[in-house]
C-alpha cells in the first residue's frame, strides 16, 4: 500500500504538471458481463454486420466495493519532487535504431498471389495476396485481398494484449473480406511482433527491439510493436502498385490493442525519414482514417486515472501488470524518472491527438461500470470512458469525430464500414 500511495502522489503531481485534463463524468450502468480475460484483449476480432463491436449480455455483477486502500488522505500535502514532464518527442530521433540491425533481404521477396482467396470464392473478384514480409522480423507479415486497380484500402489490426492474436482473426468474422471488397476496397490485415507476457522477464530484457515471436524469450517493447503498425502501412505504400492500393487513401482500424495501434499510427508525426537506407522508411506513415474499437485512452498509463476519472490506486491495481509487461519498465519509473516519462510519451497518442489528424470513430458498447461494480481487470483496460476522454480530444482538436457507446452516441458514423466508405471512397 505505502508503495502504491507513494506512486500515486507522484502521479498527481506529474499530471499537475503535464496540465492533464478531465471529461465530464458519465452515469454508471447498473450491470455487465465481465469480460472473458483481463489483458488488452479485443472484443470481437472482426466487422460486425452494423455496429462495429457486438453489445455483450446484461449479467448481475456482485458489488465488489471500493479497495480499502484506495483513498488519497486529505491532508497529503504537495509532493516534494513529482518529476519533470517528458521533453517534445522527436520520433526521428527515438527510432534512430529501429531495426538496425536487421537484413532488407525480405524486400527481394517476390508477391505471391494470381487468384482469389479460396476462402471467399463466392466475394466480390479479388487476388489474394498471402504472407507478404512488410518488415524482417518472423512476425512482419501482412495477407492482402486486392482489387483488379488501384482502389482505397482498409488495413485491420488485430488485438490480443500484445501477446496473442494475428492476422488471421480477421477470419472470426466471415463477413468482413466480402463486405470490404464489395464496397470497392483492397483489403490488408497485418500481424506484429509480441511483447513479453510476464513483467518480471519483461524487465529483464536487455533488447527492448527484439524479435518479437516467442513470448518471454524475445519480446518486443510495446513502442517498436507500435512502430511495426506504422512500418505496415508504409510498405503498403511501398509497394502500392503490386497490391493495387491507392498510396492517398489508407484507413486503418482495430479492437483492444489493434485499436491502440491504428490510433497511434494515425496521430503521431509523419515517420517517413527521407534518403533512409531502408526503403520502406522513406514512405509516409500517415492515414486518412482511423477506428478505434474497444480500446484504451492511451499507452502512457500515467494519464489512464485522469481520463478515466477514476481513483489512481485503484486504476493501478488493475493495469500494473499490463503497463510493466509492455514497456519493460517498472510503474514507479514510467512515472517519476526521465526515461519512463520519455517513453511513455512516445505511446501517448491522446497527447499526439491534434490538428490535421484523420477523421476518428471510437466504439464501445461496453457499460460505463463504477469502480464498485468492476470485478476483472480488463473491465478497466476497456473501460468506455477512454472512449469518451478520445472522443473529446479528438473535438477540442477540431478533428471530424465519432462515438458511438451505450452513454454517448455523436457525430456522422456509427459502424465501421460505412465510416470507411465515407471518408476513404472517392
Amino acid at each position: 500500500m505505502l508503495r502504491r500511495l507513494s506512486i500515486t502522489l507522484v502521479l498527481l503531481g506529474a499530471l499537475a504538471a503535464c496540465g492533464g485534463g478531465t471529461s465530464t463524468p458519465l452515469t454508471a450502468s447498473d450491470a455487465s458481463e465481465p469480460a472473458p480475460d483481463a489483458g488488452l484483449r479485443e472484443e470481437d476480432a472482426g466487422e460486425a454486420a452494423d455496429v462495429g463491436v457486438p453489445e455483450p449480455d446484461a449479467g448481475e455483477v456482485a458489488d465488489a466495493g471500493a479497495p480499502e486502500d484506495a483513498g488519497i488522505p486529505d491532508d497529503a500535502g504537495e509532493v516534494a519532487d513529482a518529476g519533470t514532464p517528458a521533453e517534445p518527442v522527436d520520433f526521428t530521433a527515438w527510432f534512430a535504431s529501429y531495426n538496425a540491425d536487421q537484413t532488407l533481404d525480405y524486400l527481394n521477396l517476390p508477391i505471391t498471389g494470381a487468384g482469389p482467396d479460396p476462402r471467399y470464392a463466392a466475394a466480390p473478384a479479388h487476388v489474394f495476396h498471402p504472407e507478404v514480409a512488410y518488415g524482417p522480423h518472423p512476425r512482419n507479415v501482412l495477407d492482402v485481398w486486392s482489387q483488379g486497380s488501384a482502389a482505397p484500402a482498409v488495413v485491420f489490426i488485430h488485438g490480443g494484449g500484445f501477446q496473442s492474436g494475428s492476422k488471421e482473426d480477421i477470419h472470426n468474422n466471415v463477413q468482413t473480406i466480402p463486405r470490404y471488397l464489395a464496397a470497392g476496397f483492397t483489403v490488408v490485415s497485418i500481424s506484429y511482433r509480441y511483447t513479453y507476457r510476464d513483467p518480471d522477464a519483461a524487465v529483464n530484457a536487455t533488447n527492448p527491439d527484439d524479435v518479437g515471436s516467442v513470448h518471454d524469450v524475445n519480446g518486443a517493447r510495446l513502442d517498436y510493436v507500435l512502430r511495426d503498425c506504422a512500418r505496415a502501412i508504409q510498405f503498403i505504400r511501398y509497394r502500392a502498385a503490386e497490391l493495387n492500393v491507392d498510396p492517398t487513401r489508407i484507413g486503418a482500424y482495430g479492437g483492444s490493442a489493434g485499436a491502440g495501434c491504428a490510433t497511434w499510427t494515425g496521430t503521431v508525426p509523419d515517420l517517413a525519414v527521407p534518403g533512409h537506407p531502408d526503403p520502406v522508411l522513406r514512405q509516409s506513415s500517415r492515414l486518412q482514417a482511423v477506428g478505434h474499437t474497444n480500446g484504451q485512452p492511451t499507452y502512457n498509463w500515467p494519464r489512464w486515472p485522469d481520463l478515466l476519472r477514476m481513483d489512481p490506486v485503484f486504476v493501478f491495481d488493475n493495469v500494473e501488470h499490463e503497463a510493466v509487461r509492455l514497456t519493460q519498465t517498472p510503474l514507479d519509473a514510467l512515472i517519476d524518472t526521465a526515461d519512463g516519462q520519455q517513453l511513455s510519451a512516445v505511446m501517448d497518442y491522446y497527447e499526439q491527438m491534434g490538428p490535421g489528424d484523420p477523421p476518428f470513430l471510437t466504439i464501445n458498447l461496453l457499460p460505463d461500470l463504477s469502480e464498485a461494480q468492476i470485478t476483472d481487470p480488463s473491465q478497466v483496460i476497456h473501460h468506455p470512458r477512454a472512449h469518451v476522454a478520445l472522443f473529446e480530444r479528438c473535438q477540442a482538436a477540431g478533428l471530424e469525430c465519432s462515438i458511438r457507446t451505450q452513454d454517448r452516441t455523436a457525430g456522422p458514423d456509427r459502424e465501421m464500414l460505412g465510416f470507411m466508405t465515407r471518408v476513404l471512397m472517392p
